[in-house]
């Protein structure tokens, strides 16, 4: 191809091509690139075998257009929930050394995200990577601090577990624990049967996170709702959901990352809660019709197409005045 041809090409077809190479657009102008994807670092577990933790909240980040930086606290073999004699290993050493790494590099985060933390040293570390993104960069802090379900501590957190993620927790912007967490980190009773609203806002108001989302509650009326409230609000919000009785491992990771997609992308707190309740609502339903053993997780690989492309939901939350 001659020199003339080449610029014919290039005046018919490569538009883009001269963007590429000079900068320029159209006008001559210096073109205004787009807005980067938000950067989460996911401080969570990478458990094998079971759709939980980092296999779920990293396929969930990124198809909301959300890129996740993980950050592993352990690797297992598979989760915990039904298997027996796994293959674990605590990772609070890598942990050290990567924070670090990410130091060195002046790596800007848009928000920080945990998960299930091995080891009262590994709070202390996500703290220190809260302190380092908020500072340099207004970071959001999530806490998800999974510690157990069903009213009891999961075996293999430490018994002062509870009373250190307390602490990290009030240090955040949002949580989400479950009411079993809840009810460890406020040394309360732990009520399946139904809370009343004096019992859930004193739960809520327990915290001095920016917003809590307390999942699973079964309301007064026998309703399982996930209820949330932000900080001196004379009140709490309530959001509903149609049970799906079957118990998958996972779910409450999988909340957790829609919820802290969301907020990273500007959705307000209601519509967030609204769409993490009706995506994992929807994904357990889909799992509950589809053949496979609970223990290994809900379809996510059949669904994640619903998240990538689903339209706001209806924010149907109710709030209660106290």
């Amino acid at each position: 191809m001659g020199v003339r041809a080449r610029s014919e090409a290039m005046r018919s077809d490569g538009r883009g091509a001269s963007c590429h190479l000079c900068g320029l657009n159209e006008g001559g102008n210096r073109a205004v690139k787009r807005k980067a994807a938000p950067v989460v670092a996911a401080v969570h577990d990478l458990s094998c075998v079971g759709r939980c933790a980092l296999t779920v909240v990293l396929p969930a980040l990124a198809v909301m257009g959300v890129q996740p930086v993980p950050l592993p606290t352990a690797v297992l073999s598979t989760h915990t929930g039904g298997f027996s004699d796994m293959a674990a290993q605590t990772l609070d050493g890598f942990m050290a050394d990567c924070v670090a790494h990410w130091k060195a590099l002046d790596l800007k985060l848009d928000a920080v995200y945990s998960g299930y933390l091995a080891t009262v040293d590994q709070v202390r570390l996500v703290a220190d990577l809260i302190d380092y993104a908020r500072g340099t960069n207004g970071a959001l802090a999530v806490v998800d601090p999974v510690m157990g379900d069903e009213g009891q501590l999961y075996s293999a957190i430490p018994r002062d577990m509870p009373a250190v993620m307390k602490t990290l927790c009030d240090a955040a912007d949002l949580i989400t624990p479950n009411l079993t967490e809840a009810a460890l980190m406020l040394d309360a009773p732990y009520c399946e049967d139904g809370l009343t609203n004096a019992e859930i806002y004193d739960m809520l108001r327990g915290f001095n996170a920016r917003h809590t989302v307390i999942t699973s509650v079964a309301l007064a009326d026998g309703r399982p709702a996930n209820v949330y409230r932000t900080r001196g609000e004379n009140g709490f919000w309530v959001c509903p959901y149609r049970r799906v009785p079957v118990h998958y491992p996972g779910t409450g990771d999988l909340f957790a990352s829609v919820l802290t997609g969301a907020l990273v992308k500007g959705e307000p707190l209601g519509g967030a809660v609204a769409l993490a309740s009706d995506y994992v609502r929807r994904v357990m339903e889909e799992s509950s019709v589809t053949e496979g053993e609970p223990r290994y997780g809900v379809q996510l690989e059949k669904t994640l197409g619903w998240l990538a492309n689903s339209m706001p939901v209806e924010d149907a939350s109710v709030f209660v005045a106290m």
